[in-house]
């Protein structure tokens, strides 16, 4: 900006500078000059005068007017290449969260296949040892009621023997025609259990 406002400075200066700094060239075509500065009415102190008011006024303008103006635009040029800069900045955070984004989802799906698959895992764990509880649990039940068939069929062979011993002891009395004593009983009870038993086996 400031090579901008010495280019303009420069410019509007050149005539009068070539008018100082050539003086043989002003004198050989002074009469030519003479004669244009005549009819528009130029004076050289005029001329020289007006030359430094434009100088002050050029100067004064560069100072208040120029030279804030360019740095507004340089502020704002600055600004501007900030928010360039920020919306970089934005755009490779946006894509970065984007990446992170993508690697939580792919985490995250990655984990619920690994809870699935063990869920199934234990799941199928489960499974089995409930079967085999209840396996275990039918053949307690079985073993139980087998115990408990046995010993109802203990208490039921227990109970024919007894009677089938009574049934003999009374049958015997009635045979016999008389009352039978306590030793004969038991001998024919222990007779009758006895020849049952074998039976049996």
């Amino acid at each position: 900006m400031k090579i901008r406002t010495s280019a303009l400075l420069i410019t509007l200066l050149s005539p009068a500078l070539l008018f100082a700094a050539a003086p043989q060239e002003a004198a050989a075509s002074e009469g030519v000059i003479a004669d244009i500065a005549g009819k528009f009415g130029v004076t050289w102190p005029t001329l020289i005068a007006q030359i430094v008011n434009f100088i002050l006024v050029a100067a004064v303008l560069y100072k208040f007017a120029v030279k804030p103006i360019a740095a507004t635009l340089e502020e704002r040029q600055q600004k501007i290449a900030e928010g360039l800069q920020y919306a970089e900045e934005m755009k490779t955070q946006l894509a970065q969260a984007e990446r992170e984004r993508t690697e939580k989802v792919k985490d995250a799906a990655a984990q619920a296949q690994r809870i699935l698959s063990e869920s199934r895992e234990q799941s199928k764990e489960m499974i089995e040892q409930k079967t085999q509880e209840a396996a275990a649990q039918a053949e307690s039940i079985i073993r139980k009621a087998s115990e408990a068939t046995e010993l109802e069929r203990q208490k039921m062979l227990s109970e024919v023997r007894q009677e089938v011993a009574r049934l003999v002891v009374a049958t015997t009395g009635k045979v016999l025609s008389r009352d039978l004593s306590d030793s004969e009983k038991a001998t024919f009870s222990e007779a009758a259990a006895k020849e049952l038993a074998s039976s049996q086996n």
